[in-house]
Formats: structure tokens, sequence, C-alpha cells
């Protein structure tokens, strides 16, 4: 496990350099293999592809990732002045023999930071289609690993998601309370950035006879108004689940 965090974190760090020289080509410009002339490079003014563009916060953090991690990287391939210890590494430049200041990558973080830099090259790619709480969870991702890529907090709170299960005698799932949902729980789970799916179940003589999911990206985006006199339930109906319990059902009609 100890061998394996220099070559994960090297790995990493390649990874970045080489969308870095991908977006030099795509903006014409002359490819150089020199770590300290990319830095420079990096500065100037330069189009990511689309998904790293429309994104200044996610633009601004990988190229704070390459500028602290390039001379680390320096330091493991060449200088050796390394320690790797229950999974994390802690390593310092050592350029033009200058040591710098000590930088403790736990196996925590640096897990973190192979998971964030992959994933954005698969939502670069299109190979994963990111939604609302997939950007979430890589923003607050990138909050944790702030000591690696130097740049304020996007103040972004571990996003969370969960289903809800609403047992209704009527026969409109419409009825169902969203403001008094959201309100327990943004009240149960204050610390986190909360979003949640919304499925409802018709009950009638005891026993399901109707079965609706409502995604978050209805459920939670839209005003009671528009829940309740807009939205074509037809579109969200669902087979009836298998998990159903009897004890759940006992107090309804």
């Amino acid at each position: 496990m100890n061998a394996g965090a220099p070559l994960v974190f090297v790995s990493t760090f390649k990874l970045i350099d080489m969308l870095i020289e991908w977006v030099f080509e795509e903006n014409k410009v002359t490819s150089t293999f020199r770590f300290d002339q990319k830095l420079k490079e990096l500065k100037r003014s330069h189009v990511f592809p689309p998904f790293i563009e429309s994104r200044i916060w996610l633009r601004e953090r990988l190229a704070g990732f390459y500028s602290t991690l390039e001379p680390l990287r320096g330091t493991i391939i060449h200088d050796k002045h390394f320690t790797a210890t229950d999974g994390g590494i802690r390593v310092a430049s050592s350029k033009k023999g200058t040591i710098g200041p000590l930088v403790e990558i736990s196996a925590y973080n640096l897990r973190k930071l192979a998971v964030a830099i992959v994933s954005i090259l698969r939502y670069v790619d299109g190979t994963w289609r990111i939604d609302d709480f997939q950007e979430k969870a890589l923003r607050y991702n990138l909050d944790e690993l702030a000591a690696l890529h130097g740049l304020p907090s996007l103040n972004q709170r571990p996003p969370f998601h969960t289903c809800v299960r609403v047992y209704l005698t009527g026969s409109d799932p419409l009825l169902a309370d969203l403001m008094l949902m959201r309100s327990d729980l943004a009240a149960k789970y204050a610390d986190q950035d909360l979003s949640f799916d919304l499925r409802v179940l018709i009950v009638k003589k005891g026993e399901v006879v109707d079965a609706y999911l409502f995604p978050w990206s209805v459920c939670g985006s839209q005003g009671t108004e528009w829940w309740s006199r807009i939205i074509n339930i037809h579109e969200y109906k669902t087979a009836i689940p298998e998990d159903i319990q009897r004890e759940h059902l006992r107090n309804l009609g």
C-alpha cells in the first residue's frame, strides 16, 4: 500500500498534465516538455473543453493543482526525498536544490484527488454525464482538497441524496405535502446539501394499487403551484415496489 501511494500521486499528476497539453494543442500552442514553460503558459488565456470552460471554479482549481503538484512530482521522480506511510505521502519541493515546505497528503486525500481527476476527465470526454448531485459532490471534494490547489472554499456542504416514500389513501399523488417534506428533511440534514426523489404509493383497502416516482429535478426545483397544477402524473407512474412493509399500511384506510 505504501509503495503504491507515490505511483497513484504521479499517475494522477500525469493525467492533469496530459489534459493541459491537450488544451495547449487545441489552442495551437507549440508543445513543450518543460514544466516551468507549461506553468507560465497556463496563466495565459486558453479555451478549455466545454465542461471545464463553463465552470470557472473548476478551471481555476485544475490550474492550482498543476502548480502545487508539479514540484512535488519532481521530487518523487528525481530526488526520492519523500516518505510513504499508511497509504499517504509526505513530500516537499526540491527544485534547484532548495527544499520547500513539507506537504502531507493522507491516503484519504490522495484517493479523493485521484477520483476527482478521473471523474473530471470522464465528464470532459462524455463517458459520464454529470447531474446536480454529482456536481455538488465534485465541488465538495475540491473543497476538501483546498490545500492542494490553494484556492478559497466553494462553501459546498456535503451533498446527500435520498428517496422519500409517502403512502396516500387518495387517488392523486400530487396531494403529497412537498413543503412539509422539504422542511422536515432540511431540519434533519441541516449540515448537508439535501436532495430527494419522491415515491408516492396509493393505497386502497389496505393494498398499494399505484406507484409514482418523482425525481428531484421535478419535486425539488418547482414551487407548489407548479407541482399541483401543471405536472402530468402519468409520466411518473412506475411499478409497485416489492419491499412494501405491511406495518406501514395498518393505519391507512
